[in-house]
């Protein structure tokens, strides 16, 4: 490192400064993993995943290298562990995607057969709410997701198979909707549709201090739902 490069406030910069912390504490292994996600994640959010060196993030959490390593192998598994800890926990489960009290509040009648039927645009406005209270997580997200593009980033495996793990998930969800939706290739149309406008709200949101999610997501939603197509479907 250059004299130039000394008090410049980078995560290496700082770690050398203080040293690794909570060096003596003792935990489970799944505490563990947990406190390397967390860390992690507020690392790479402010410096991208390329800025903060798995050594940076072993002082983060007080560990050696090794150590680190024998809790997460390899950066592609640290990084699919933020994820997964944070962003994605819970997301490809109907019972804990959302908090259990706005579960039923997205039940709009049964089917022929008996059978529970809920509304999407609930739904989806429920989980646009979880990722405004999470901000620091979609900005995470996101900013991996584009490092991802590029095949030799070490997430770019997971992002991939994401969504096609995330279309599994809506289909497995006995949905209310209109009857131009209700084949597969429709469906699947209106959900990628949906998650891309989901996307764009976020950036703006996050780049635009005059913008917020929720209400960028109200302005999208009769465009995407629109009267007198989903009258009883929400």
């Amino acid at each position: 490192m250059s004299k130039s490069d000394e008090g410049l406030d980078t995560p290496e910069n700082n770690a050398a400064n203080h040293g690794p912390i909570n060096r003596h504490r003792r935990m489970s292994p799944d505490r563990r993993r947990r406190q390397i996600a967390q860390e992690a994640a507020k690392l790479i959010a402010y410096y991208g995943s390329y800025g903060v060196s798995m050594q940076t993030i072993a002082d983060a959490v007080g560990l050696t290298l090794p150590g680190l390593y024998h809790y997460v192998r390899n950066r592609e598994e640290l990084l699919a562990l933020i994820i997964e800890t944070y962003y994605d926990a819970g997301a490809f489960s109907f019972e804990t995607s959302l908090p259990a009290s706005e579960l039923t509040t997205l039940e709009v009648g049964k089917d022929g057969q008996g059978r529970q039927l809920y509304s999407l645009p609930r739904y989806l406005a429920g989980i646009v709410k979880v990722n405004s209270q999470r901000l620091e997580l979609v900005m995470l997200f996101m900013r991996l997701a584009i490092e991802a593009h590029d095949p030799r980033h070490p997430a770019h495996d997971y992002y991939q198979a994401r969504h096609a793990k995330m279309l599994d998930f809506m289909d497995s969800i006995p949905w209310k909707l209109p009857e131009r939706y209700q084949g597969e290739q429709a469906f699947h149309g209106l959900i990628r549709t949906v998650y891309c406008t989901m996307d764009g709200v976020q950036v703006q949101a996050l780049t635009n201090p005059d913008d917020d999610i929720m209400g960028l997501w109200a302005n999208a939603e009769p465009v995407l739902f629109p009267s007198p197509e989903w009258d009883g479907c929400c």
